[in-house]
């Protein structure tokens, strides 16, 4: 039996120093939290992100312990030290989990979102953001797009529609085609092939293991079946994709011209600049089909749940659209050219709300502790520990976005003097950096965050958005049915959110009826 006494031996003191004698045991939190990381990989396997850490800031207070190691903090005086331009606060372990850490690392790999490697990350964003920023130029396949997708909604007007899972057949499509001038095919079959819910495995799978590293490592050198284990590493989408680099690559060889899209923009690139790996230029395709669908999908959400429950909004929203109609800059029944739409001033301000209420990342970004520590309101967090700020607490701070910032307001972004827009401009943290993209506030937001916090495609979902929502609100009318966390709508759906990475809402139901 001494081996049991042993186990039981170690496993008590293991939970008694981290709760009495650790660095961190005197930052406030859950008892369960404060002793073994388990806990929070638990609140994450069953999704309780989106709202835990809200929760947790209004029980314990401004900084609170979630992990032996890991503390959240909710004061925006610290997020420049953390995730600021220059910051020596690097990217945790959690970012390994869905990377083969077996593997010795290579400048010919590609994935920005994980990539720990400071410098190589620089030169990757450095490279592809003006490609991606140069996105307008592919408006035309957006727009083959929303003309189908918009034939689809005439099919499905006056009964309960599941909203989101028709966001994402749109983005599949237009993100499949602007990336390889061809469409997935989603609209018209009603189906993706699978590609959301394996994208959803796979950020459920990565939000709680990512807080075990030691359980990531063995399943990466010990399971037999790591394609179960590591559900999402195939996704549907990607033989469509293979498919697509190989067709390019024959009409190469072949002496034939491609259709401008982004898998060209990226090949010329690697041309232009030796720099710029050759895999790069394969992968980063098939990236923006990975990353950009459900990240897009559920800011369109976001800003259509906002605006469809606030009838003064709703109505404010319309008699823009309706004034673009008189004087001659849109048509109903055609796509709204970005031109327009990202200088709708109203559209762009519920655009800017609904990012700052529902961003997309549901967690604290977890940030190693550079030597030197960092104090979070009289709380020494040493070197080695991890902190993080979750955005939807960032968005909820009256001290940067004024009254009532439980309420979905656009007008607070229209209201504000210069600075107040600066700051409101430089903590929401849609995409990682600002959802603005006019503003002169974007450059010094760029310099503050630095490449690293800004994700690369952000203007080309930013494009997508405007437009999208342009035209959507300009040819139907869209109504809620039923309310989070509330009574099943006429449909049946329960309207719920989960996240343990990026979040989701399922049962959201909507009835659109043409304008």
């Amino acid at each position: 039996m001494w081996p049991v006494y042993l186990l039981v031996g170690i496993s008590v003191a293991y939970f008694a120093y981290n709760r009495f004698v650790h660095a961190l045991h005197k930052v406030p939190g859950p008892l369960l939290a404060s002793i073994s990381p388990l806990w929070l990989a638990w609140q994450c396997m069953h999704q309780r992100r989106p709202t835990l850490d809200l929760d947790l800031h209004k029980r314990y207070g401004s900084v609170v312990r979630i992990a032996p190691d890991h503390v959240i903090f909710s004061s925006p005086a610290y997020f420049k030290a953390v995730y600021g331009a220059g910051t020596k606060f690097t990217k945790s372990r959690w970012y390994e989990a869905p990377t083969d850490a077996a593997s010795k690392p290579s400048w010919e790999n590609v994935d920005m979102l994980v990539e720990r490697d400071t410098a190589k990350l620089g030169v990757q964003k450095r490279l592809a953001v003006p490609v991606y920023n140069n996105s307008e130029r592919h408006q035309n396949l957006m727009d083959n797009n929303i003309r189908r997708w918009h034939h689809r909604l005439q099919g499905l007007t006056g009964q309960p529609l599941d909203m989101w899972s028709n966001f994402e057949l749109l983005i599949v499509d237009i993100m499949s085609e602007v990336t390889f001038a061809v469409p997935f095919g989603a609209v018209e079959s009603g189906s993706d092939g699978g590609h959301m819910d394996a994208m959803w495995s796979l950020w459920r799978w990565w939000g709680w293991i990512g807080f075990l590293p030691w359980l990531n490592a063995l399943d990466l050198r010990f399971s037999p079946y790591r394609t179960y284990l590591r559900p999402g590493m195939t996704l549907p989408v990607f033989p469509f994709c293979g498919g697509k680099i190989g067709a390019y690559f024959g009409a190469q060889q072949a002496g034939e011209g491609y259709p401008p899209c982004l898998l060209d923009d990226f090949q010329k690139l690697s041309h232009d600049k030796p720099e710029f790996r050759p895999a790069w230029a394969a992968k980063l395709p098939m990236t923006s089909i990975g990353a950009g669908v459900d990240t897009i999908s559920q800011s369109l959400a976001a800003v259509v749940s906002g605006v469809s429950q606030n009838k003064p909004v709703y109505a404010r929203l319309l008699a823009e659209l309706s004034a673009a109609v008189d004087d001659g800059r849109i048509s109903k029944g055609q796509p709204v050219p970005y031109e327009v739409a990202g200088q709708m001033e109203y559209l762009q301000a519920c655009i800017r709300e609904a990012m700052r209420m529902w961003p997309n990342i549901a967690i604290a970004l977890p940030r190693v502790v550079p030597p030197g520590g960092i104090e979070l309101d009289g709380y020494y967090i040493g070197a080695g520990q991890t902190v993080g700020m979750n955005p939807r607490q960032l968005g909820r701070s009256e001290k940067i976005f004024g009254a009532n910032p439980e309420s979905f307001q656009p007008e607070r972004w229209l209201k504000a003097s210069s600075q107040q827009r600066n700051d409101m401009e430089m903590y929401n943290l849609a995409f990682g950096g600002s959802a603005a993209m006019q503003s002169e506030a974007v450059r010094e937001l760029t310099l503050l965050i630095g490449p690293s916090r800004k994700c690369p495609g952000m203007r080309l979902a930013y494009v997508v958005l405007s437009k999208v929502l342009a035209s959507l609100f300009l040819d139907f009318h869209i109504e809620t049915l039923n309310k989070i966390d509330g009574a099943p709508g006429p449909g049946g759906g329960r309207w719920i959110e989960e996240g343990a990475f990026p979040h989701k809402w399922f049962g959201w139901e909507v009835e659109i009826t043409p304008r």
